[in-house]
């Protein structure tokens, strides 16, 4: 039969699991392993970092499911990534040996046990006068030798609890920058295409009203041409940078290939959409970049921007296709504008 403890654990993951299967559905998060434990965690309140993070994320809008993932990455992953052979040997060679320690230690703890014992039924035959004091001496010298023995068991089983600690610590660091790696875009941190293609697929399947701005450095080639491309990977990171910056209400920035950059604004009309793709556009404008070898400045850096917003029911792909249309015609007309020219 049950405790009165054990039920009460068990109402209380009850609950914990309602809400997080709540908070999932609402935000449109797929039940998968690692979303659910980033979710029964912001419930359950077992991590404050992410409890803060999360809580604010939810107050501003909409949590996607690439923010899901960031936040598996950041508070939650373990050493038990299946894809990653590596860290999954490192950590069964871990485990085995700690079970070693582990029994060597609980060995050691039954013998002792069994030694104290054995000395405390001697001892009281001294209380019984039945031992002489050479004898008393004996088993209390025998008492203190077990004693150290086992001390230095601990100490030894203590230092392994140790190293363990630390090496567990090594393999999340790395889980954590392989998982980052396999979402973001190394020259830039902006999220990649394989990102975008999923979170778009996301905001389709649970047909949530979205915004996209579609962005294009321009005459990229040419800045590379004529600075060369160290140059302009320094233009797409400072382009970049103010997109990172405006992700926020549960906006999301991704490198869409090669300058392109997209973000995907769920819940957005599309005259906000603009409004931020203009304020980010007169950003860009104002941007110069310094060549140190030379001292060059390099003040010619804009951008054009295409923005679109679903229109009832229509595949999200299409939305993406209207707003590269707005884009093309952007450059079109001149560069460095946003289209349409207004809402």
């Amino acid at each position: 039969m049950a405790s009165s403890q054990d039920k009460s654990e068990y109402e209380k993951s009850s609950i914990v699991l309602k809400k997080a299967l709540t908070l999932m559905v609402k935000n449109r998060i797929p039940p998968s392993p690692n979303h659910y434990s980033v979710w029964y965690t912001f419930a359950d309140k077992s991590n404050f970092d992410l409890y803060r993070e999360l809580s604010d994320v939810i107050a501003r809008g909409f949590c996607t499911e690439t923010k899901s993932r960031e936040l598996y990455t950041k508070y939650i992953a373990s050493a038990s990534e299946r894809s990653l052979e590596t860290i999954k040997r490192d950590l069964e060679k871990m485990v085995c040996e700690m079970s070693s320690s582990i029994t060597d230690a609980s060995a050691g703890t039954v013998l002792f046990q069994s030694k104290i014992n054995t000395s405390f039924d001697k001892l009281k035959k001294a209380e019984g006068g039945e031992l002489t004091i050479e004898e008393t001496m004996s088993v209390m010298h025998e008492m203190v030798k077990n004693s150290k023995e086992v001390a230095k068991s601990v100490e030894i089983f203590s230092r392994q609890l140790t190293k363990a600690q630390r090496e567990i610590t090594e393999l999340k660091d790395q889980i954590s920058l392989f998982q980052k790696d396999a979402a973001t875009d190394a020259l830039t941190d902006l999220l990649n295409r394989r990102s975008f293609d999923l979170d778009l697929a996301s905001l389709g399947e649970y047909d949530m009203p979205f915004s996209v701005i579609m962005c294009d450095i321009d005459h990229f080639k040419r800045l590379n041409d004529t600075y060369g491309h160290q140059v302009g990977d320094i233009a797409l990171k400072m382009v970049a940078r103010i997109f990172i910056e405006q992700t926020r209400n549960s906006a999301m920035a991704y490198r869409y290939g090669g300058e392109e950059i997209v973000m995907l604004l769920p819940e957005t009309p599309v005259s906000t959409a603009r409004q931020m793709a203009d304020y980010m556009r007169r950003r860009i404008e104002k941007l110069s970049i310094i060549i140190k070898e030379t001292g060059t400045k390099v003040s010619s850096v804009t951008a054009s921007f295409g923005v679109a917003a679903t229109d009832g029911g229509e595949p999200p792909e299409d939305v993406v296709k209207r707003a590269d249309l707005q884009l093309y015609e952007a450059k079109r007309l001149g560069r460095n504008r946003v289209m349409p020219m207004s809402m």
